[in-house]
């Protein structure tokens, strides 16, 4: 019999899922450029799920992406995904001695890319691993519809990046981000510009984080909607 175990990233659609799914234990891929670590552990907590963390393995972590192909980009972010959380998955997973299916906060109306790909099904399989996407129909209101009926607690990373935080491996970031990455999560941001000024190349589709890190005014960086959520601290 499978047994569901909820892919956590500490993302509303994640969240959302794992809920609807009513699971009682999840897994949470860190890939060592995330922010949102320690909200999922207090949302782990607080839901009662048992915990799995899995890294990336020696050799296929995001700086060794870097080194050896440069900050992703738009077309590439399968293959750093693999880096960061597939292969991670799959080596758990055979370690497991038991059957295991996943639940995936996966949705079709994401985004258009994720419009187009073939697995957009409720039930799927990618190699010896099962899936189970309960809100691959909802819509993003009926998410934050049940979010607020149900009273989650959304990650913080989203009051700042308007992201769930799990991973800044920049391939879809597009212009301002690298900003408020410099402005909000300053830690994050000068390892990723250390790693520009090893390496050479820049994070994110716009300015690189190098670049950000030379402009002044606040007000030159982020949205009018996202000033009242600076506190001046880096």
């Amino acid at each position: 019999m499978l047994e569901s175990i909820g892919l956590f990233s500490g993302g509303k659609d994640s969240y959302t899922a794992c809920k609807v799914a009513n699971v009682k234990e999840v897994t949470y891929c860190n890939t060592g450029v995330g922010l949102n670590f320690d909200y999922v552990l207090k949302i782990c907590k607080r839901e009662d799920w048992k915990l799995n963390v899995v890294y990336p393995k020696d050799g296929q972590t995001y700086e060794d992406f870097v080194k050896k192909y440069g900050f992703p980009h738009y077309g590439v972010h399968s293959y750093v995904m693999h880096y960061l959380k597939q292969n991670p998955l799959r080596q758990w997973l055979k370690k497991q001695k038991r059957e295991i299916m996943f639940v995936s906060g996966r949705r079709k109306k994401e985004s258009k890319r994720r419009m187009r790909m073939k697995s957009n099904k409720e039930y799927y399989k990618e190699g010896k691993m099962f899936f189970y996407c309960p809100i691959i129909n909802w819509t993003t209101k009926e998410v934050y519809d049940y979010i607020k009926d149900n009273k989650l607690e959304l990650s913080p990373i989203y009051e700042t990046m308007h992201m769930s935080g799990d991973c800044f491996c920049g391939a879809f970031a597009q212009k301002g981000e690298s900003q408020l990455l410099y402005t909000f999560h300053k830690d994050l941001a000068l390892k990723i510009q250390e790693l520009e000024s090893k390496y050479g190349g820049h994070w994110g589709n716009g300015t690189s984080i190098t670049g950000s890190s030379k402009q002044q005014k606040l007000t030159e960086l982020i949205c009018m909607d996202c000033i009242p959520h600076y506190n001046g601290k880096g």
